[in-house]
């Protein structure tokens, strides 16, 4: 049986809906969570922003961004928009870390986290599982 775009017949099981809309939760918490960091100019907000060498005052305006794209990727007609975008966002972070000199976790949790936040969509999106598919090997040595 080969699988079109439009194949919508390989539904998750519940064990498989319910891992993903745990994780869906957590990630879409800590992206809040980071915004209130950001809207609030926590300490360790404020100490990234000068490490990264970024004036403070951006961090409403990248507060803002994140809120918006949160939003998109939680509204389920428009979550893998959301996700692709969120997807740009985090790759700029991962920029401005590498680019400011951070440790290796800080600057590849960005990449890390987003991998994070695609997985509930992979697991409940077919269609997404279509366009990315892993493959197994079977009976390799």
């Amino acid at each position: 049986m080969t699988t079109t775009l439009t194949d919508t017949s390989a539904q998750p099981g519940r064990k498989t809906v319910w891992i993903a809309r745990a994780v869906y939760v957590l990630t879409t918490l800590f992206m809040l969570f980071d915004c209130g960091g950001k809207y609030f100019m926590a300490p360790g907000v404020a100490d990234a922003f000068q490490r990264q060498g970024m004036p403070l005052s951006f961090a409403p305006a990248i507060a803002t961004l994140l809120l918006v794209l949160t939003v998109l990727y939680v509204v389920p007609r428009t979550s893998v928009l959301g996700a692709v975008l969120l997807t740009g966002y985090f790759g700029g972070a991962c920029a401005c870390n590498f680019r400011a000199g951070f440790s290796p976790f800080e600057t590849l949790f960005p990449v890390i986290f987003g991998a994070l936040m695609w997985a509930p969509i992979y697991l409940l999106e077919p269609r997404v599982r279509v366009l990315l598919p892993i493959r197994r090997t079977v009976g390799s040595a």
